[in-house]
């Protein structure tokens, strides 16, 4: 249940261009989502360069 609602922020963030917080167990990623699928998000973060997250990975978001 938590994924889908993570892959609805994560599509606002993607439509929006608002940037967003992974939490991820020990780290955290800020950026914008460049790209959305049914298994990962793909961020734009500092200095251009991109990030892939596998959803399932995800233990929470916030809107940055």
């Amino acid at each position: 249940m938590h994924q889908s609602f993570f892959f609805d922020l994560l599509n606002n963030s993607r439509l929006e261009q608002v940037p967003v917080n992974i939490f991820l167990t020990n780290h955290l990623i800020s950026g914008i989502v460049a790209d959305l699928n049914n298994y990962s998000v793909e961020l734009r973060i500092d200095g251009g360069k991109r990030c892939i997250v596998a959803l399932d990975r995800i233990e929470a978001i916030s809107i940055a």
